[in-house]
């Protein structure tokens, strides 16, 4: 029986990891909510961990990169959310500092939304205004840097046209 359940337990920890890359972490919490005892969820995450395939270092410069590729957001959120999967707060920090270090957040701040820009065309300023100081402050920008990089790319004064929203993304 208890060769079964390790099987079983690495077959699981096999398919998690196939699906996408997890943290020790999150392979250890997987592993117990769907039962299994923790000295065997410990020897798996360990043959895991031996065979490369979980590494939390490299997980958190992946994500992080990606991250900061896909959807641009704050570091500070970066690293909240590599702490929710579990990376340890150092290491998270490193990460998010580590990836794109030549990109100042002024600028992840305006590569976020100016790609947001086109859905609020034709909406009134204030609107368009309102919804990018929500949208940034949802992607972790401190409130100062959201006002400026507003005021920056809306062009303070301007109507936002389709124009403008060229105009920002270039």
């Amino acid at each position: 029986m208890k060769a079964r359940d390790e099987r079983a337990a690495w077959a699981y920890a096999e398919r998690l990891i196939a699906i996408r890359p997890r943290t020790v972490a999150e392979l250890e919490r997987r592993l117990v909510s769907r039962g299994f005892a923790p000295d065997l969820v410990r020897r798996v995450v360990d043959r895991a961990h031996a065979a490369g395939l979980v590494d939390d270092r490299l997980f958190a410069c992946l994500y992080a990169e990606d991250r900061l590729l896909s959807r641009p957001c704050a570091r500070r959120l970066i690293v909240k959310e590599l702490r929710d999967h579990g990376v340890d707060a150092p290491l998270a920090e490193e990460a998010a500092q580590a990836a794109f270090p030549e990109l100042p957040e002024e600028e992840l701040a305006h590569r976020a939304l100016v790609a947001r820009l086109p859905l609020w065309q034709g909406l009134p300023r204030d609107a368009v205004e309102r919804r990018a100081a929500a949208f940034l402050l949802r992607r972790g920008f401190a409130p100062s840097l959201a006002k400026a990089v507003i005021k920056e790319t809306l062009h303070v004064g301007r109507s936002l046209t389709a124009e403008n929203a060229e105009e920002a993304t270039e």
